[in-house]
């Protein structure tokens, strides 16, 4: 095989890869909060743990008829350098809903 066929290759192999990768991010039924410092709707702040901001949530998207199905906390953006109450703290929350629960979510103010 000469070179051109290996790289053509190469290059096909890498777009499959990122194709497939993009379908597992487009999940519906996932949503994102960026956490702030003390301005979230459940009423913790960046000093609780994230056992009891998970659990706040929890009772606040179910008091809003949202079907949790899993939380995960993630550090995966920059915090802001500002001390303000709806300054992000770097942490993301990472919502798995039910499907009849997409819609709500987005009224909520989460983003998927």
């Amino acid at each position: 095989m000469n070179v051109k066929k290996q790289y053509a290759l190469g290059v096909l192999l890498v777009l499959i890869q990122s194709c497939a990768t993009d379908a597992v991010d487009a999940d519906p039924t996932v949503f994102y909060w960026d956490q702030t410092k003390c301005a979230d709707p459940w009423e913790t702040t960046e000093n609780d743990s994230n056992e009891v901001t998970e659990i706040a949530l929890k009772d606040y998207l179910e008091n809003n008829d949202v079907s949790v199905q899993n939380i995960e906390f993630d550090q995966s953006i920059l915090p802001e350098q500002c001390e303000a109450c709806n300054c992000v703290t770097g942490q993301r929350i990472v919502v798995d809903v039910n499907l009849t629960s997409i819609a709500k979510m987005g009224n909520l103010g989460f983003y998927q």
